[in-house]
């Protein structure tokens, strides 16, 4: 038996050790006080999008990656009954390269992936870091399932160890707001969460979720289609970019998994204001061509009658509505389905900027004539 000094010399560390566990205990069960009473969760798309993914990831063999543009463009209803595929939209709002790989990762990981289509929406590619824009990341690891390994190697690469703190607490990056919390609260108790309620992330009029990660939109754009970034001629993407866009053709190589990289259509007169498009798109075409994939720029639609796209359908300067949206995953579609049938697609593309302005612009370009940037010209 230990002698009373023993003793005495035991008791400080116990007591430390039992008043760091109590401390401890008090903080998390504070947390999920705090986290119920301030954290907007149920108006994220991300959160039910992935709380449905979980639930038929056994069946899932087809999926979309990639930032808005891939959720307000591919409807998986539509590619399964033309393709006869289990797809599902994994995109996300702001979807950086990064959370791109890691959603390839965690999907593969759950579901027996076939083929995946990485949406290349322009922006995203030339970001330099993922810590510039961080709810782009939480937007995906706050719903990630919490034995997900890829989630916290996810956060480590975005943000290093100070990105636990939005894990544990993620009120620091979605706050309600106050006049919301009341409604909230009882969302959050009478069903806000079940798998299949879309009331918290349809807005009548303006857009709603229609199932496996796609949202359909109304409305159309009320301003011109002028840029929000240009490109530059001597950097394409940048080395963030290329880094995870050659992580993710790897990965996918790696595991036997097909991988097609697509642009979703911009309007004519949004590609013609940008400078240097033509720049991105040889980069992206040399990339596929180097890693054994293809790249497929609905922006170059050489088929008019294929793709007929005009101002009413978008619903901004750069996103298809709903309408539109329809359109394009009719055309995807047949490009992906003569794809899979051994033919080469090619020919459903132009090669340059130049000559689809000159030859085969959408509606939204014969309507907005005075752009001079051309792309960048060929």
């Amino acid at each position: 038996m230990p002698n009373p000094k023993q003793v005495k010399m035991m008791a400080g560390p116990l007591r430390k050790a039992g008043l760091f566990v109590l401390f401890a205990a008090i903080t998390a069960a504070l947390c999920v006080v705090l986290n119920f009473l301030l954290v907007d969760d149920l108006h994220a798309y991300s959160r039910v999008m992935l709380d449905e993914y979980y639930a038929q990831a056994d069946e899932v063999d087809t999926i979309f990656v990639g930032s808005s543009h891939c959720y307000r463009s591919f409807d998986p209803d539509l590619v399964d009954s033309t393709l006869g595929t289990h797809s599902f939209n994994l995109g996300t709002s702001q979807q950086l390269p990064d959370g791109s790989y890691w959603i390839v990762r965690e999907a593969a990981e759950n579901s027996n992936l076939d083929t995946v289509y990485l949406e290349t929406y322009y922006t995203g590619y030339n970001q330099e870091k993922s810590s510039n824009v961080p709810l782009a990341c939480f937007l995906i690891t706050d719903y990630m399932k919490p034995t997900s390994l890829n989630r916290y190697r996810y956060l480590w690469e975005m943000g290093g160890l100070a990105s636990y703190a939005d894990l544990i607490f993620p009120a620091r990056h979605a706050i309600a707001e106050p006049g919301e919390l009341v409604s909230l609260w009882h969302g959050k108790l009478t069903g806000g969460y079940d798998l299949g309620n879309y009331e918290w992330v349809s807005y009548p009029g303006e857009e709603e979720y229609r199932g496996r990660g796609f949202v359909y939109s109304y409305g159309v754009s009320p301003w011109e289609f002028n840029t929000i970034l240009d490109i530059k001629a001597d950097a394409p993407l940048s080395d963030f970019g290329m880094e995870y866009l050659t992580r993710t053709t790897q990965f996918c190589r790696e595991k036997g998994i097909r991988v097609v990289l697509v642009t979703a259509p911009l309007p004519s007169a949004y590609m013609a204001d940008t400078e240097n498009y033509q720049a991105y798109v040889d980069a992206m075409c040399a990339f596929a061509q180097q890693n054994g994939t293809e790249y497929w720029d609905f922006s170059l639609i050489s088929d008019p009658s294929l793709l007929p796209l005009g101002k009413e359908d978008f619903s901004d300067m750069h996103h298809l509505n709903g309408q539109g949206a329809e359109k394009f995953t009719a055309a995807f579609c047949e490009v992906a389905a003569r794809s899979a049938a051994g033919e080469d697609v090619s020919r459903f593309f132009c090669e340059t900027v130049r000559e689809k302005l000159a030859e085969f612009p959408d509606g939204t370009f014969c309507s907005q004539n005075n752009m001079t940037k051309e792309g960048g010209t060929a």
